[in-house]
């Protein structure tokens, strides 16, 4: 086409190749604000992290007398109980589903850590990290914080197919509610489920991932909102 032809037809001459350019553009922008927003991400969980355990150190130095999170049974609250043996993955699912109908555990701290290996994976959608102690640590930082929290186990299954050898996975579906003891008592209301790999010996929890049926950047944001809106 030549130059005279284009200004009467009024049509652009074709570029070889900009479709896929134009697609290549957008996948890249996509991740640019993927990875802004996981930044974001981060530093808001670090921010409410240290935040929290400022108002708890200065909470309990204003109690006199006040017994420390050490010795308050937060951390000692890890049920001690017997051991699965090899393959026993029905047992694994029955303490795992104890935990959530009578110990809480998301909510307490509570847990059979008999379960779960000491280096288990712990994520979500706004951190991970590797460490049972440390996953207990952080909830000693917020149990404290929720007020009237309730947690629903809805569903929990093996996902994984019954003849596949290496890797053993099961799964809960549930629901979180709670206010948080802030002066604007933000209500946070969550849905998702968790995924629990085993280890090679199906007898405890190697990863124990979960989703949400909000994006960790909104979960984050319902703390800044007065309960009085949300609920």
């Amino acid at each position: 086409m030549t130059l005279s032809q284009f200004r009467i037809s009024g049509k652009r001459p074709s570029i070889p190749g900009a479709g896929r350019i134009r697609e290549r553009d957008v996948l890249t922008n996509r991740k640019q604000l993927e990875t802004k927003s996981s930044k974001i991400i981060v530093s808001l969980v670090s921010f409410l992290t240290e935040s929290l355990r400022v108002m708890q150190q200065d909470s309990r130095q204003r109690q006199d007398g006040a017994v420390g999170m050490e010795s308050s049974g937060y951390r000692s609250s890890r049920a001690t109980r017997m051991k699965l043996r090899k393959g026993n993955i029905t047992g694994v699912l029955q303490r795992i589903r104890r935990d959530y109908i009578v110990n809480s555990y998301f909510v307490t701290g509570i847990i059979d850590s008999t379960i779960y290996e000491e280096d288990c994976f712990f994520a979500d959608p706004t951190i991970s990290f590797s460490g049972l102690e440390l996953w207990t640590r952080n909830l000693q930082l917020l149990v404290p914080f929720l007020m009237q929290p309730r947690i629903n186990l809805l569903d929990i299954r093996r996902i994984s197919p019954r003849e596949e050898e290496n890797e053993v996975v099961l799964k809960a579906d549930w629901t979180l509610e709670t206010s948080l003891r802030l002066p604007w008592q933000p209500f946070i209301s969550i849905g998702g489920s968790t995924e629990y790999t085993l280890n090679e010996d199906k007898n405890k929890v190697l990863r124990h991932v979960e989703s949400w049926d909000v994006s960790g950047l909104q979960a984050l944001l319902q703390i800044l909102i007065p309960g009085d809106f949300r609920k």
